[in-house]
C-alpha cells in the first residue's frame, strides 16, 4: 500500500487495473492528495508486492481481503476509485457493502458491457509467452493514437509481465441490472472516447446511464489508460464528484 495526503482527510482508496500496481496513480495522486488521504493498494494476487499464499479465484474473496484491509486501517466511510480490473472489483464491493460513501469508476472491465472479441487477442499472447513485442503491443492497443505512453510506466508493465505471476483468477462479468440496483453510493463513470475493451463503448455508457445514481461521461481523446492519457481532465472530475 501506498499512502499520502493529510492523515485527517477523507480517505481515498485507489484499486489499479490488472497486472499493473498501486503505482499507476502516478498521475492522479498528486492532485488527489491534496484533498484526501490516499490508500493505493496493490490488489491481492496481482502482479504489485502483495503476498497471495493461494490463488484468489473467487468474488467473495476479494471482498473478504478488501474488508480485511480496511478493518486493519480502522476505516468504516470510503470513497473508492478504481480502474478497469480495479473498477469492476470496487463495483463488486461496493454492490456488497455500506463502507463506501462515493464510488469512481475508470473504464471498468465488463460491468456494464461485453468485452471486445480483440482483447483476449491482445492479452493471452501477451501472458503465454512473455514476449516484449506482444506486451508492447498490449500496451500500445490501450491508449489513443496520437497519446504516447508513459515509458517508465512501461518499464513496470514489461517486468510484471515478464516475471511476475497472476494469482487473480476472479472472471468479470457484466452485471445484471438487478444487481445494479442494489448499487447504494452516488457513482461517476468515466469511460474514454476511443476505449477498446467493450464491444460498444456507447453500450456501456448507456446501460449505466440508466440508472439514476450513475453519472456517466465519456472523455475525449483517450483511451482504456485515461487516467495517465486526459489526466488533469479525470484529477478534476473525480475531485469535484467527491467534494
Amino acid at each position: 500500500m501506498i499512502s499520502c495526503g493529510p492523515v485527517d482527510a477523507p480517505p481515498l482508496i485507489l484499486m489499479h487495473g490488472m497486472t499493473v500496481s498501486s503505482t499507476m496513480w502516478f498521475a492522479n495522486a498528486p492532485d488527489w492528495s491534496e484533498k484526501f488521504r490516499i490508500y493505493a493498494l496493490d490488489i491481492i494476487g496481482d502482479f504489485g508486492k502483495s503476498e497471495c499464499l493461494k490463488p484468489i479465484s473467487t468474488p467473495q474473496d476479494i471482498d473478504v481481503w478488501l474488508n480485511e484491509v480496511l478493518d486493519a486501517l480502522g476505516l468504516d466511510d470510503i470513497f473508492l476509485v478504481g480502474h478497469s480490473m480495479g473498477g469492476w472489483i470496487s463495483l463488486q464491493f461496493s454492490l456488497n457493502s455500506n463502507r463506501v460513501k462515493k464510488l469512481v469508476l475508470l473504464a471498468p472491465v465488463m460491468s456494464f458491457a461485453p468485452l471486445s472479441w480483440k482483447f483476449p487477442f491482445k492479452l493471452f499472447p501477451s501472458l503465454w509467452f512473455r514476449n516484449s513485442f506482444f506486451i508492447r503491443d498490449l500496451y500500445n492497443w490501450m491508449f489513443a493514437k496520437g497519446n504516447n505512453p508513459d515509458e517508465i510506466l512501461y518499464q513496470q508493465f514489461l517486468n510484471g509481465y515478464k516475471y511476475g505471476k497472476i494469482q487473480l483468477r476472479v472472471v468479470p462479468k457484466v452485471f445484471e441490472r438487478k444487481e445494479l440496483e442494489r448499487l447504494l453510493p452516488e457513482t461517476l463513470l468515466l469511460i474514454g472516447e476511443q476505449e477498446v475493451v467493450y464491444s460498444s463503448t456507447k453500450k456501456a455508457a448507456r446501460n449505466a446511464s440508466s440508472f439514476p445514481n450513475i453519472k456517466t461521461k465519456l472523455i475525449p481523446n483517450c483511451s482504456h489508460c485515461l487516467s495517465a492519457e486526459q489526466k488533469n481532465v479525470v484529477n478534476e472530475l473525480v475531485t469535484d464528484f467527491l467534494r
